[in-house]
């Protein structure tokens, strides 16, 4: 199997949808246009997961309050829904599985606002069930420039006074990644806390998703990792690093 080349497809299937809508409207309503590109994922996403999994949009509710509007909401169906209609859902935090923010096209000022609203999102869902394990993810479609620190600083910043803030996992266009590691990926030793930066050749968008599928199925895809994940892995790609306090 080569997964690479697999990695890759993902790659060249979601850049073929995020364009086709743009073929219809042009520049007239760029509103529809974000709306196709989590519409777009949530396809792709909804896919390959478990049948227990349902992918929508929607809230999370607490006796506190609730949460913002989130692009990409997984959630046990097993569970009951407090209400749907359609793709749109409220759920209870013990129903969360994963959590996503889409964004068209990167800039410091989108990116710290994708960060920001996910994380008090995370904090939200953590807080209320303390152990839970979700998937945090900020995907952003395209990628222009490099600002690999300013990433890495902005995940450090807003995790400083509160742990249950923290972003898992960000695509930053085709070919970049990261992904926060409580284990250090080479040594297996604990208490490691790093986010890496790796740039990953039309790549990213493949590992984001299943990264996704590896933490709502319990990680259990890392058993057969050769099949779910490229042979030769993403450490030697690393370009940043940065410790959480």
């Amino acid at each position: 199997m080569n997964t690479e080349q697999y990695f890759k497809s993902i790659s060249m299937e979601l850049k073929a949808l995020e364009n086709r809508i743009r073929y219809l409207i042009h520049e007239t309503h760029w509103l529809t246009d974000g709306e196709w590109k989590e519409s777009i994922l949530r396809q792709v996403i909804q896919r390959s997961c478990p049948q227990n999994i349902s992918v929508g949009r929607g809230f999370v509710l607490t006796d506190a309050g609730n949460s913002r509007q989130i692009d990409i909401l997984l959630y046990d169906n097993t569970q009951p829904v407090i209400y749907s209609d359609g793709d749109l859902v409220f759920i209870q935090p013990s129903s969360c599985r994963g959590i996503i923010e889409v964004k068209s096209t990167y800039s410091s000022e989108v990116y710290r606002d994708a960060c920001k609203s996910i994380s008090e999102t995370a904090k939200i869902v953590r807080d209320s069930q303390p152990g839970i394990d979700i998937f945090v993810g900020v995907f952003i479609y395209e990628m222009q420039g490099t600002e690999p620190r300013v990433v890495l600083d902005v995940l450090k910043e807003l995790t400083d006074q509160h742990h249950h803030k923290t972003i898992d996992h960000i695509c930053l266009g085709q070919n970049k990644f990261v992904k926060f590691w409580e284990q250090c990926p080479r040594t297996r030793t604990d208490d490691y806390n790093h986010w890496h930066q790796y740039r990953l050749c039309d790549m990213s968008f493949g590992y984001f998703i299943h990264n996704l599928l590896s933490v709502i199925s319990g990680h259990r895809l890392v058993r057969n990792e050769m099949i779910w994940f490229p042979v030769q892995g993403k450490e030697n790609n690393i370009e940043n690093s940065v410790r959480r306090t």
